[in-house]
């Protein structure tokens, strides 16, 4: 009997759901993104004040990754110099065309689907919301930050809660999804600014919910600083079943790998340090009431990448992510 194909939705940043979606590709009927939409990094935060638009960026990389079309996808990923105009330095040639797609049809959602029918897409890409709102944070000392790019600073007290400067509803479509998929995958990727940061539009936990599939959460391989420091695998996911409630998270992928020591030297120079659960770690987590599913799941660490305003970490293996996500099918 042949296997069943599955409708499969990624939720969380450009990066995470990209892996997600291609690990799961051999077996899945239908791929959708559901991104984030709350960065305010330089190029994003740009094209927001242009279009006063939600955030762009990861819906722009995620069309590019899947696009069928390769000069779309470099096209969309261009990065201009500021050669003559000072200001667009970094600034991604997708981002100004999902901000003036905005402008045109009046209309943010469908500007994201105009780009992915432009580039060919082989996924279905649907922003988070709709809503141009503000990611805040209130640390531990009780102090108040705005904006994504203060949330994930650095020498700051260690993240408490999180909430949008302008309350918002989710997507309706990318709700609909997420009810009807076969299986709902939260990251990998940031915690606090992606995975959680998801969480907070309006009817997102209740949809999830009232999934008809399976509602999985894939643990970073390492901590992040500014986010996550000190963290264990454990403390990951308390923080991801407490946003959604009981009951809401069926399992949780998480890795259990041994790179070479000097290879994580690199990382744990920038403030990265890998996550090793050990058996009693692994007990409590079970005991929070969700299926886990432990075993090596990354790639051979090799060299850093050198990426736009963000740092490189240990990434997930495709092969390995996707037989884990089917078996938790």
């Amino acid at each position: 009997m042949a296997e069943a194909r599955l409708h499969v939705v990624a939720i969380g940043g450009g990066g995470g759901a990209t892996q997600v979606l291609r690990a799961v590709e051999p077996y899945a009927a239908s791929r959708t993104a559901v991104i984030a939409v709350t960065d305010t990094g330089r190029s994003t935060g740009l094209a927001r004040q242009i279009g006063d638009i939600p955030a762009p960026g990861d819906l722009r990389a995620t069309i590019a990754a899947f696009a069928g079309d390769e000069l779309m996808a470099s096209l969309l990923n261009h990065r201009f110099d500021g050669a003559g105009v000072p200001a667009l330095a970094g600034m991604a040639f997708g981002n100004l065309l999902l901000a003036a797609l905005a402008r045109v049809t009046g209309d943010f959602a469908a500007a994201v689907e105009h780009a992915a029918r432009l580039a060919g897409a082989s996924v279905r890409v649907l922003p988070v919301s709709v809503a141009n709102t503000t990611l805040c944070a209130e640390l531990a000392d009780g102090t108040i930050v705005e904006g994504e790019l203060a949330v994930r600073g650095r020498e700051k007290a260690p993240l408490a809660r999180l909430f949008l400067r302008q309350p918002a509803d989710a997507y309706p479509p990318a709700l609909a999804a997420i009810r009807e998929a076969d299986l709902v995958v939260l990251g990998p990727g940031s915690l606090w600014t992606t995975v959680l940061a998801c969480l907070q539009f309006a009817g997102l936990v209740e949809a999830l919910a009232e999934s008809r599939g399976v509602v999985v959460y894939v643990c970073n391989t390492t901590t992040q600083p500014g986010q996550t420091d000190g963290y264990r695998a454990l403390d990951h996911v308390q923080r991801v079943v407490a946003a959604l409630g009981p009951g809401v998270l069926d399992g949780v992928a998480i890795n259990r790998s041994a790179p070479d020591p000097d290879a994580l030297r690199q990382y744990a120079a920038e403030g990265l340090y890998l996550l090793q659960p050990g058996d009693d770690e692994i007990a409590a987590i079970a005991a929070l009431g969700v299926r886990l599913l432990v075993r090596p799941l990354t790639e051979p660490v090799g060299e850093k990448r050198a990426l736009w305003n963000k740092q490189d970490t240990v990434r997930h293996d495709t092969g390995a992510l996707g037989a884990a996500l089917r078996d938790m099918v």
